[in-house]
């Protein structure tokens, strides 16, 4: 499968060279949104995420040939909230060790605040299915952080871009060679001057 494709800085011209960029805080963005989109539902007992307490890690794009490879590497710590007609409960869990590599993720630490009469149940549906809803919803997370690389848009207003620095760059050194050619034409008319005045006393 060919890798998407992705734009480098200008200073890389036709993005062949290795390069890095920092997509850490879009890929944070995209994981906070998709951990609070999901709700959890078995029989009178609703599961929700309600904030997201921590989270560690980084993503970046390498380009290379004018293609690019995503890595990406997270832990975080997701607190919960489980609630029905007569009762509530709430707690935590940890989302380790969330990669680029695969979508086997480790969901570890799920505690609750308190004992309530539906905590365990709560903590029960955090292990199997918070567990498989977030496994279902980070399958794209990867394309995702890709698209915003790769957008057609993005793509296009960079080579705009590259195009306005090149004639830039065409245009300084034109600039520089017209400088110089006005130095050196300045100059051989001084050692002319010079020479003729010479003439002129030697011939005294």
């Amino acid at each position: 499968m060919a890798k998407p494709q992705g734009a480098g800085s200008i200073w890389n011209p036709n993005s062949w060279h290795w390069e890095e960029k920092n997509y850490t805080n879009i890929a944070k963005q995209l994981i906070e949104q998709k951990i609070n989109s999901i709700k959890v539902q078995s029989g009178d007992v609703t599961l929700t995420n309600i904030e997201i307490k921590s989270i560690s890690g980084d993503a970046q794009v390498n380009i290379r040939k004018g293609k690019q490879v995503l890595v990406y590497d997270f832990d975080i710590e997701v607190e919960w909230r489980g609630q029905n007609e007569n009762d509530e409960a709430e707690g935590t869990y940890k989302i380790k060790d969330l990669n680029s590599l695969d979508n086997d993720f480790q969901l570890i630490h799920i505690n609750s605040k308190s004992k309530t009469k539906i905590s365990d149940k709560c903590k029960d549906l955090v292990k199997r299915d918070m567990h498989l809803k977030l496994k279902e919803c980070f399958q794209t997370l990867m394309q995702e952080i890709g698209q915003f690389e790769s957008d057609p848009e993005k793509l296009k207003k960079d080579q705009e871009a590259r195009k306005y620095a090149e004639e830039q760059i065409k245009l300084a050194k034109e600039q520089n060679g017209e400088q110089k050619e006005r130095i050196f034409q300045e100059q051989k008319l001084k050692e002319m001057k010079m020479k003729q005045e010479f003439q002129q006393i030697m011939s005294q």
